[in-house]
């Protein structure tokens, strides 16, 4: 389970005078995996170091990037996450999937208040009011 969730680093950046088709791309990536010692817990946690990116992509030119990086703290089977990565780069599906499901969730509401500030389109569909 997550019990510490950190984002230490963001980048953004729009292009000017980039027009077509917008298509809006997210690519999470696990890019390490450690473990380490929380003052809250007697055991250590799973340290998962990540980075997220949002393009904004029109006719093969990207129009605006935001990249977040952080890292996750997992409590529950460490050893194990923390092998499975040293073994292939891979953490294991039982963990995996939760992990992803929370990144989207919480870096895309992230990614939303970044892409208001640099005047885009919020990463996510948001619902029209029809008259």
């Amino acid at each position: 389970m997550i019990v510490g969730f950190n984002v230490t680093e963001l980048e953004a950046s729009q292009e000017e005078n980039v027009q077509g088709d917008l298509q809006i791309n997210y690519t999470p990536e696990i890019e390490d995996v450690e473990t380490a010692d929380v003052n809250a817990f007697e055991e250590p946690v799973a340290k998962i170091y990540y980075s997220f990116t949002v393009d904004y992509d029109a006719n093969g030119q990207t129009g605006a990037q935001i990249k977040l990086s952080g890292n996750v703290l997992w409590k529950g089977n460490t050893e194990e996450i923390v092998k499975a990565w040293e073994d292939d780069n891979r953490l294991p599906e039982s963990i995996n999937a939760p992990l992803m499901n929370d990144m989207y969730r919480k870096l895309i509401s992230e990614a939303v208040g970044v892409a208001d500030t640099l005047n885009l389109l919020p990463p996510v569909p948001t619902p029209q009011v029809e008259q």
